[in-house]
């Protein structure tokens, strides 16, 4: 018990740091690239099902893998979530500690501006689309606060945490191997 613990721990965490670096990837070329700023709404949208869609086969291939290597190719369901959720954790730390040094050092103005960019995109939008101007003065009161670091990184570990739980179960239930009866 005291060895499958140990392999636990030490392929989660390691699981759970390649997790990250691929989140941190993806983040630096999103904002690098400013494909946020010139998507607008709808393409936040796009970026965020297709995060949450490498996040999900990341962590598939991740489970698969581990359930190859440690288990010789069978894994219980309660195994792969254990593992599965560990690796969310540890991946969700080390992307909270990235967000704080992000927000907080390299782009502390980020966030500001991609609040006026997507308010500059929705209103037109909204405008070309002929959308009552009481509807637009409502939908313009939501950009104008900006998200504080704290609210961001509360939101970060949120999501990462409520939907690692989905995705894990999830990645279990595709991942869990019987050992076959040999009768």
């Amino acid at each position: 018990m005291e060895q499958k613990s140990s392999t636990l721990l030490k392929s989660s965490l390691t699981y759970g740091i390649y997790a990250a670096l691929i989140s941190i990837f993806l983040s630096v070329v999103i904002w690098a690239g400013g494909l946020m700023e010139s998507m607008g709404m709808f393409g936040s949208v796009i970026i965020a099902i297709s995060s949450l869609v490498i996040s999900f086969v990341v962590l598939l291939i991740f489970t698969k893998n581990y359930r190859n290597k440690e288990f010789g190719g069978y894994i219980s369901f309660v195994e792969a979530f254990k593992f599965a959720m560990l690796v969310i954790i540890v991946s969700t730390v080390i992307l909270l500690i990235y967000n704080f040094i992000f927000h907080s050092f390299i782009a502390p103005d980020y966030m500001e501006n991609l609040m006026a960019t997507m308010q500059q995109k929705t209103l037109a939008f909204m405008e070309s689309n002929g959308v009552p101007d009481a509807n637009i003065d409502q939908a313009m009161e939501q950009f104008e606060e900006v998200p504080t670091i704290a609210k961001t990184l509360q939101q970060t570990a949120m999501s990462g945490l409520i939907g690692g739980i989905i995705i894990s179960l999830i990645v279990a239930a595709i991942a869990k191997k019987k050992v076959e009866d040999s009768y």
